[in-house]
């Protein structure tokens, strides 16, 4: 299987609860990855009724009658940013392809070492503007930016509902990574703001951190 190597050499790291909960809908297109912070499921559900009707998909609200309602608002919002963003990649591709001028200024935004610029570059000098032959280059050596997520471990409060206290997987910061783990992204859960270890043995139990038969792995963890 052939790695395609990322576009850029920097990508946009979380900030803060809000700041760049959409991050991946505005640059991943671009090659750019972002790192999303999942604690806040309230905001979260206000973004995918936002995000939804801006690009007209269905929603329905996960109010917190639903069982389990945090982790399902962000894994339907990691859900959601994952179909956003794959549609304006392929979006994306189509017009580098098509129009030239779309072509040059994203070569200019790509570092001078990059492969992929150096590859686009080649097309042009030679005048060999194809769209075919463009759309399966960028096919070949040309992903979309990381849609990674954060996870403070210490913003783990208990949880209670009319009976009392809920068990500890409904914890805020077991919650969001449920959320995560059963969400369709393909990447990476930072974990930064201390140490967490009950939260760190709660990842045994989802296959998807587990490389496969041939040693892939579908979720990574980084420590911060």
């Amino acid at each position: 299987m052939t790695t395609i190597k990322n576009a850029h050499t920097f990508h946009i790291p979380v900030m803060g609860l809000a700041y760049t909960i959409d991050s991946p809908i505005r640059v991943a297109q671009y090659g750019i990855s972002s790192v999303i912070s999942i604690t806040d499921d309230e905001l979260i559900e206000k973004m995918r009724a936002f995000y939804s009707k801006k690009f007209s998909l269905p929603y329905k609200e996960i109010t917190q009658k639903c069982h389990d309602y945090r982790a399902e608002r962000i894994k339907h919002y990691l859900n959601l940013v994952d179909t956003i963003v794959k549609g304006k990649f392929e979006n994306f591709k189509s017009e580098l392809a098509e129009n030239k001028t779309a072509l040059e200024n994203y070569i200019a935004m790509l570092p001078n070492k990059s492969e992929l610029k150096k590859g686009l570059q080649k097309f042009i000098d030679e005048g060999l503007l194809i769209k075919e032959t463009i759309k399966n280059y960028l096919s070949d050596h040309f992903s979309p930016g990381g849609i990674d997520v954060n996870i403070m471990t210490k913003v783990d409060k208990d949880n209670f509902d009319k009976k009392g206290q809920l068990p500890v997987e409904f914890n805020d910061a077991h919650a969001s990574l449920r959320g995560f783990a059963e969400s369709n992204l393909s990447s990476s859960v930072v974990l930064s703001a201390g140490m967490n270890p009950r939260l760190y043995s709660y990842f045994e139990q989802f296959p998807v951190f587990y490389p496969d038969a041939n040693g892939h792995l579908q979720k990574r963890l980084s420590l911060r």
